[in-house]
């Protein structure tokens, strides 16, 4: 059996498999950015190819359920995102903190399997190994917040 085979065959961890969902949820983003014309679902599996080809990006049917449920509720997420950031306007967040919250919030909100204070701790997780330390404590405010007001 060839390395690559036992590499994609390979058991995720919960943490790894967020972590691949995260480098393609953040992809699209710049492929959006950059002006990518089609849309984030159909590009998808033309990113994780490249993904897979280029950094040998590890992937599970997690993964891929938590991509195409935060890009079908983008918008709802976003709107949350709106409501919960008192200093920056959705657009101008970076891009890797709004992948980070719309994961968090999407697990927060639509994986029940998920509680919510393992979803919050693990978006906090990625931001500590992918943003800024002053980006990880408006992802944990924004995440708090929104926590606190929905288990009101």
């Amino acid at each position: 059996m060839s390395d690559k085979k036992n590499k994609t065959e390979r058991k995720l961890t919960r943490r790894e498999m967020r972590e691949a969902a995260f480098f393609l949820l953040y992809q699209v983003e710049v492929n959006a950015a950059a002006g990518d014309v089609s849309g984030a679902k159909e590009s998808l599996a033309e990113i994780t190819m490249n993904c897979i080809e280029t950094f040998g990006l590890l992937l599970n049917s997690a993964a891929i359920r938590l991509v195409e449920g935060v890009l079908d509720n983008k918008d709802a997420l976003d709107s949350i995102i709106a409501k919960y950031s008192l200093t920056r306007k959705v657009e101008r967040i970076p891009k890797i903190n709004l992948t980070i919250m719309r994961m968090g919030l999407y697990e927060m909100d639509f994986m029940p399997e998920i509680p919510d204070k393992v979803a919050m701790n693990e978006a906090i997780e990625l931001s500590k190994d992918y943003a800024y330390e002053s980006d990880t404590k408006l992802i944990s405010g924004l995440l708090g917040g929104y926590f606190k007001d929905k288990n009101k």
